[in-house]
């Protein structure tokens, strides 16, 4: 589940679920009573085997290009694990099928600012991504670690 300031949003069985507004919380725990929300700028207890050196003048040019509508992948974590995992697999570029197939993909933990990814049949187990430059819907999400398998 991503959660940000009144949206939750996530992927269930193929569908994705977005709930927007004051209340989306309260309906939440309907759906699931046992959910458990976390606090604000609250950091995963998962760290990274591997971490990624991050050039944030990068970060900032690309979080530039997708506020001018280019790379809107870049706002999915999912795809920017599945993308980083490609290519740390074939670092000289993909030609053809990707290394790694997207419904091997698996978000296990989103707070709306960091995320941890599970792959399976990968030669990457995890991949951690954040938020770096800005921690609502609008911002890019970015590879900081990973573990190999």
């Amino acid at each position: 589940m991503e959660v940000l300031p009144d949206t939750l949003r996530w992927q269930q069985n193929g569908l994705e679920i977005k709930i927007e507004g004051a209340r989306a919380e309260e309906f939440a725990k309907e759906l699931v009573p046992t959910l458990v929300m976390p606090q604000a700028g609250q950091q995963t207890n998962n760290q990274p085997m591997i971490k990624v050196n991050v050039d944030l003048e990068i970060v900032k040019r690309n979080q530039q290009q997708v506020d001018a509508g280019s790379s809107p992948w870049q706002l999915d974590p999912a795809q920017v694990a599945f993308t980083f995992a490609a290519t740390q697999i074939s670092p000289q570029g993909i030609k053809g099928e990707p290394p790694i197939n997207f419904d091997s993909l698996k978000i296990v933990s989103n707070t709306g600012t960091e995320a941890v990814v599970q792959l399976t049949k990968a030669p990457i187990k995890t991949v951690y991504v954040k938020r770096l430059i800005r921690q609502d819907q609008s911002g890019i999400w970015t590879a900081v670690g990973y573990d190999p398998r």
